[in-house]
């Protein structure tokens, strides 16, 4: 079901009004239920909250964005028939928050009809032959997120991994880069099993993995089928440690599995802003305003592209899709660096290029609509996740 609402409980709700002559409109495509439900909600709260600064500041040159939000449920088919109702019906000029698989099933109606489609979490590697021309993100490819997984495995100084992967396009690819770089380091994988999602039990695929008694399992896993593996091993005998994937970084996962087993034993790796930057700093400050709370994985990936649609609205020559394609890249990268898009309309006003620096960082897109990322290691301390490592972009170079 489409949403002519915003999700955070009316907080911008001027954002939501029926389409005026003045509006231009940004559709939200989240899963706000199921596995990736909590970072839907994360990446549609940080969208709103680029939107609102944005018409804070006037608006743009089309007018104040209009957001219309659609639940996909992690379903491709849903997201493909909702964004089409809000390219055709709503007449949104770009579709923000699609996850890896969504991503990849929009390519050809994002080609098609020329509307701006991204995402602040697809990190798919298949986006790195499909993207670039209409098709965008603001975190890095999952090239980097298996780099970073095999740079921590290897500096931890395992002897013995297992790989536990789900069946899905947005495990699989990272755990195929970490896999690579494991063995090159000259680790021992005693296992690599790829598990179907939807399992009321996943102990067969447990048993060569507990046998073979690895130093530590990384788990590319969704949130349900994650919580599963882990008490099952838990209970199978497993000592050693965990390293998750980004599905997995999420407050929740404590009460569902046992915040005593996996307490200085868990570890979660995600691409994360770099908290140092001042265009982070700032962002994280309005957050805590507006919000309430720190900001969550991806919130930064996500205000970013509502500021990227919105100076790229700002300096192309008509309010359109296709239009907001032929500037993106400049407003991204080559000119005057703006940490807001109320710094980017002075500047592009005043006749000057811009190069938007987000709060995640920078954007400069590759020729797969790909920025190059930064990565964040988190260990489970106390029933939370706390920072023990972080890998800048140039670690990767």
């Amino acid at each position: 079901m489409l949403l002519k609402t915003t999700l955070l409980a009316g907080a911008f709700s001027a954002t939501a009004l029926a389409a005026q002559a003045d509006e231009v409109t940004i559709g939200i495509l989240v899963p706000l239920t199921g596995e990736l439900g909590e970072f839907g909600k994360i990446v549609a709260g940080g969208v709103e909250l680029g939107v609102a600064e944005v018409n804070a500041a006037g608006g743009t040159k089309c007018g104040n964005i209009r957001t219309v939000v659609a639940d996909t449920g992690g379903n491709p088919e849903t997201a493909i028939r909702e964004a089409t109702k809000m390219i055709e019906s709503d007449g949104a000029v770009a579709v923000v928050g699609p996850t890896s698989g969504e991503m990849v099933a929009l390519v050809d109606l994002a080609k098609r009809t020329k509307t701006i489609l991204m995402s602040p979490y697809a990190g798919t590697i298949t986006l790195n032959k499909l993207g670039g021309d209409y098709i965008y993100r603001t975190v890095s490819s999952d090239l980097g997120d298996g780099a970073a997984s095999g740079l921590w495995l290897t500096e931890k100084g395992y002897k013995r991994v297992a790989f536990l992967v789900q069946n899905e396009e947005s495990t699989i690819s990272p755990a195929q880069v970490a896999k690579e770089k494991l063995e090159a380091s000259g680790i021992e994988l005693t296992d690599y099993v790829v598990y179907n999602p939807g399992q009321p039990s996943y102990q067969a695929e447990l048993v060569s993995v507990l046998a073979n008694a690895p130093d530590a399992i990384y788990l590319a896993g969704g949130q349900e089928s994650g919580v599963t593996v882990i008490k099952e091993a838990t209970a199978g005998g497993f000592e050693g440690e965990w390293l998750f994937t980004a599905d997995l970084a999420v407050p929740e996962i404590f009460d569902a599995v046992g915040a005593q087993y996996i307490n200085d034993r868990a570890y979660v790796e995600f691409a994360d802003a770099d908290a140092s930057l001042p265009e982070y700093k700032a962002f994280e400050a309005l957050y805590q305003e507006k919000l309430g709370a720190e900001p969550g994985p991806f919130a930064a990936n996500s205000f970013d592209m509502a500021n990227l649609v919105a100076l790229s609205l700002e300096k192309a020559d008509a309010c359109t899709g296709e239009a907001i394609n032929a500037v993106i890249r400049d407003v991204a990268d080559g000119g005057e660096p703006v940490g807001s898009f109320a710094a980017g309309k002075e500047a592009i006003a005043a006749g000057k290029d811009v190069n938007y620096e987000g709060a995640s960082g920078p954007l400069a897109f590759d020729a797969s609509g790909t920025p190059a990322g930064s990565y964040s290691i988190q260990q489970a301390k106390d029933g939370k996740w706390e920072n023990v490592k972080f890998y800048p972009a140039s670690a990767f170079e």
